[in-house]
């Protein structure tokens, strides 16, 4: 049995590794196609830029409200250095999140918007501008997708009340 692992392990380690890709990517089309059919709109706020691991990365860490509650929620910040995410805080951003399930909720900092718009002028500057539309669709980062696995288990993908990035 040994003989057969220490033969074949990089077969299994590949297995592995694209098993993985394609759980992510199913769990990024999962969740453009929920925010397409179900998704409302809101402004929030970058309140802090936070480490996580040893330095490795960092999350923003934002705040949203609706229906006269305020939610937390944090998101990767991508790409970005530190330097550059924290030009970014206490500005104001659109957040999209799910209407049966407020906790699943993503930032575009990708499209800043004014802090006065309410939620009806809000929507209508989303539907008249398909430049808009087009940079919905692509999916801010999340955080690694098995950060809420082994905080939730395989199920708690989409239950997660900190969501990942796509």
């Amino acid at each position: 049995m040994i003989r057969f692992i220490t033969k074949y392990h990089i077969y299994f380690l590949m297995t592995l590794i694209i098993g993985l890709l394609i759980y992510d990517s199913y769990s990024r089309n999962k969740y453009r196609d929920l925010y397409q059919l179900e998704g409302l709109y809101a402004i929030g706020k970058i309140k802090e830029i936070k480490g996580y691991g040893r330095g490795t990365g960092y999350h923003f860490v934002y705040t949203f409200r609706t229906n006269g509650k305020e939610y937390k929620s944090k998101t990767d910040v991508g790409q970005l250095n530190i330097r550059e995410a924290e030009l970014f805080k206490n500005k104001t951003f659109l957040v999209v999140y799910l209407k049966n399930n407020v906790h699943i909720n993503r930032i575009y900092v990708s499209i800043p918007v004014s802090r006065n718009l309410n939620q009806v002028q809000l929507q209508n500057f989303i539907c008249k501008n398909s430049d808009l539309k087009k940079r919905l669709n692509n999916i801010p980062e999340p955080s690694w997708f098995w950060e809420i696995i082994s905080n939730k288990g395989f199920g708690g993908i989409f239950d997660a009340a900190e969501t990942f990035i796509l």
